[in-house]
């Protein structure tokens, strides 16, 4: 049986930029996609798609929300950076009770896009921020779990820094 089994999202702040953005209704977090290779070699019945450790794809994050308080920074031009704090209830089995934990995804990141939402009756008329992802970092309970710099050549996961072996191998 799992020791700890994620519940529900009790709570959520977003700031951008030290700004509380008040009336957000989601979140889309980058996906973490790692650059493959494909690979084929006689006597292999099939291809395999090789994923690199050190390099990942292009990522992004939005926010969508309904233009309350301080959205309106979230379409501003060039840098942002966005801390989304999260309150999550878990079930910790070995004691049998709830419990909180904090989860705190951190990125920088430049606009990309702002799109308005759909225009109709009783809808609050929200709008969507995308921004291309320069650097992201998730805590879980004040451990870094990953640290991603894109500019800076950072990719670790866990405590290993799988990017620190490349270049050890190149000195």
């Amino acid at each position: 049986m799992p020791k700890k089994i994620a519940c529900n999202v009790e709570g959520i702040r977003v700031l951008d930029n030290e700004n509380v953005i008040e009336d957000v209704q989601s979140m889309e977090l980058p996906e973490i996609a790692f650059t493959t290779t494909e690979v084929d070699s006689s006597g292999m019945v099939a291809a395999i798609d090789v994923p690199s450790m050190t390099h990942i794809d292009a990522m992004e994050y939005s926010i969508e929300h309904n233009n309350g308080l301080n959205c309106n920074l979230l379409s501003s031009p060039g840098k942002h950076f966005t801390e989304l704090r999260i309150a999550r209830q878990a079930f910790n089995s070995a004691k049998g009770e709830m419990e909180l934990e904090s989860i705190k995804h951190r990125m920088t990141g430049v606009l990309k896009s702002s799109k308005g939402g759909s225009v109709e009756q009783k809808n609050p008329l929200g709008t969507t921020e995308t921004y291309s992802v320069l650097r992201y970092e998730k805590e879980v309970n004040g451990e870094i779990v990953i640290l991603i710099d894109v500019t800076a050549g950072i990719l670790k996961v866990n405590g290993k820094d799988y990017t620190s072996d490349i270049e050890s191998l190149l000195n």
